[in-house]
């Protein structure tokens, strides 16, 4: 009995149950002096991490948007991704120089291009859709 509770226990503690799950995780902002001074370069970079226990299928066609004030402003495309393997994607914005900086909100949306094996490839999409006000 003692055996049969502890293989539980550890099964609930073990990888997602999914084979791949995408998720969007820790957003960070650089902001770089442009060599025109008027402009300064905003960096923004987001951890694209399969939380899954397997890898997914070196064909897939996925992708990471950039969407501000409900526009997408940049698309990435995201390399398949074996377990436990984190992508940091980086998108670039010129936005003119202000010399107090407010705080910038920005939303990245994990897309799975191909549908057909959604399920294996990307099993849950709670957490596709990461906002960030960034500073």
């Amino acid at each position: 009995m003692l055996l049969l509770l502890a293989a539980a226990v550890l099964a609930a503690s073990g990888p997602s149950a999914c084979p791949s799950d995408l998720m969007v995780d820790d957003p960070r902002l650089k902001v770089v002096r442009s060599t025109d001074k008027a402009f300064d370069n905003y960096i923004v970079t987001v951890d694209v991490k399969n939380d899954g226990h397997d890898g997914q299928g070196a064909a897939i066609a996925q992708r990471l948007d950039l969407v501000k004030d409900g526009k997408v402003i940049g698309t990435q495309p995201i390399p398949a991704l074996g377990a436990a393997v984190t992508y940091p994607a980086a998108f670039r914005m010129q936005l003119p120089h202000v010399k107090k900086r407010m705080p910038i909100t920005v939303t990245f949306h994990y897309v799975l291009a191909d549908q057909h094996d959604a399920a294996r490839e990307n099993c849950k999409n709670d957490n596709d859709l990461l906002t960030a006000t960034l500073q």
